[in-house]
């Protein structure tokens, strides 16, 4: 290569790069050092925020609950509307009830409750809709 040639390859060289960055990068932010914007606010990435959905009580009964609680009843929990077999649980009192339904419940019976029916995700407040919505059931 001639002289010319030697200084001219390096210029068409980053012209090249310059022009392929702006191609494949269009949107990519340049953080300049004379720029107003914060760093933090240059480099970071906007993410929307989540939403946390809570379900009713009837939507844990059909996710959850269900797989014991739906008739006749397995190993020893009441089904759902099955005033009979609910009395003497709601005799106890919806504190009991929500306190086995969060925390678990093995009965001298045989009957389990597993914690939060083995569905640990559960928030305590969507246990408590359910067993709500088990015990109002039960009592129409």
């Amino acid at each position: 290569m001639s002289a010319p040639d030697q200084q001219l390859f390096p210029t068409v060289t980053l012209l090249l790069g310059i022009v392929i960055g702006v191609i494949l990068v269009p949107d990519s932010r340049v953080a300049l050092a004379a720029s107003e914007e914060p760093a933090a606010a240059q480099s970071s990435p906007t993410t929307p925020t989540s939403v946390v959905t809570r379900l009713t009580g009837p939507q844990v009964y059909r996710e959850v609950c269900i797989a014991c609680h739906a008739p006749p009843g397995v190993g020893g929990a009441p089904a759902l509307g099955d005033r009979d077999a609910w009395a003497p649980r709601i005799a106890q009192g919806m504190e009991t009830l929500v306190e086995h339904a969060l925390r678990g419940f093995s009965s001298s019976t045989g009957g389990i409750m597993p914690r939060k029916g083995g569905r640990l995700d559960l928030s305590d407040e969507e246990v408590v809709s359910a067993v709500e919505y088990m015990v109002e059931q039960a009592s129409q």
